[in-house]
């Protein structure tokens, strides 16, 4: 504990007690899915966990920067007050790309970041249509596929 005094030229006084913390930031474990891809149609999970900082502490997830919504089947559930995890039931072609965890207290954030690569089977961005084409001349057909 601390004693703050001041004085003035007239020799008077103000004195006040006072406790200083120091509060630590959030530290997080290295996430992972545990597999560098996942196939389509199958369950993942990845957890996002606080070994280190003061309490209270938040935890959230984003996807591509933003926040995680429901229409995306991701289901996220806290994992006591240190942890989080978010569950994908089955991955989808939408579900590939960046997840981040940030964990936030009264004395600062941290963030991990994850990829979610998927493997799917190819399909048609732009499907080939049948064409007809003059002997000898240019012909060019648009197909374009992913996955």
């Amino acid at each position: 504990s601390y004693t703050c005094v001041a004085k003035n030229e007239e020799g008077y006084s103000a004195r006040s007690d006072l406790e200083v913390s120091v509060m630590e930031p959030p530290k997080l474990l290295p996430l992972s899915f545990g597999a560098e891809i996942v196939d389509e149609g199958e369950f993942a999970q990845v957890s996002c966990i606080v070994p280190k900082g003061d309490k209270p502490l938040t935890i959230s997830w984003s996807f591509h920067g933003s926040h995680i919504s429901s229409d995306l089947g991701i289901i996220t559930t806290a994992i006591g007050e240190r942890g989080s995890m978010l569950v994908i039931p089955s991955v989808g072609h939408r579900h590939r790309g960046l997840y981040t965890c940030t964990a936030k207290n009264s004395a600062g954030s941290k963030h991990e970041s994850v990829e979610l690569r998927v493997n799917v089977p190819p399909r048609w961005t732009v499907e080939p249509t049948d064409k007809q084409f003059a002997q000898g001349s240019d012909a060019k057909v648009d197909c374009k596929a992913d996955g």
